[in-house]
């Protein structure tokens, strides 16, 4: 059970980083590619490697942000307490990153530099959270019936699918930022140190 205290801080702190680089990329007026978006020519040519970081603090707009940060904190709030600050920093920032390096793989094999796009937003890293979340699903029900693994799965199905349809979004990001989250995830749970996450799965589920 969640202590009154014991507020998600980094989930709070990762918000407010991407509304205040939001507002500040809204307000001077400069070029998005020119503040860290992710553009497989740039960062390949260029070697602006950094871009594979920043991409995931940049949104197009304020409904891309709002989209994000929503599902962002909805995540952030159950996840941080179940596996701790750093390691819930650790999973998002990897998740963005490996989630960026997927992108920029698909787009570098696939799509010739003159109509290659430009990849913002921080899509990648909350699909890590969600792939997360399904291992903690998995573990919190392992000996047990219940209906939630089957209707998150279905939620991811028809969240995945969505995004295929549109041409906009970058579905290479968000395959690879659940597969990387899910792995990682998993990785942390076969510690021994993290067994407790199945005990906390199941006060959490019981809230």
């Amino acid at each position: 059970m969640r202590k009154e205290n014991n507020l998600p801080i980094i989930t709070i702190l990762l918000l407010a980083a991407n509304v205040c680089v939001y507002i500040i990329t809204t307000f001077t007026g400069d070029l998005i590619a020119d503040q860290g978006g992710a553009y497989w020519p740039l960062i390949i040519y260029e070697h602006q490697y950094y871009r594979i970081i920043t991409h995931f603090f940049i949104h197009f707009g304020f409904d891309h942000l709002f989209n994000n940060m929503v599902s962002l904190l909805v995540l952030g709030y159950s996840l941080e307490e179940i596996l701790g600050r750093r390691r819930f920093l650790f999973l998002y920032f990897l998740s963005g990153i490996l989630a960026g390096i997927a992108s920029l793989v698909y787009t570098f094999l696939c799509i010739p530099p003159e109509n290659a796009p430009l990849s913002c937003g921080a899509s990648g890293a909350v699909y890590g959270l969600m792939g997360a979340l399904l291992v903690l699903l998995l573990i919190g029900n392992q000996g047990q019936r219940s209906s939630q693994v089957p209707r998150y799965i279905l939620f991811l199905g028809l969240s995945l699918y969505s995004g295929m349809m549109d041409t906009s979004i970058d579905n290479a990001a968000h395959i690879g930022g659940f597969i990387a989250g899910f792995i990682i995830c998993l990785v942390m749970y076969r510690n021994r140190k993290l067994r407790r996450v199945e005990r906390d799965m199941r006060e959490w589920r019981e809230l």
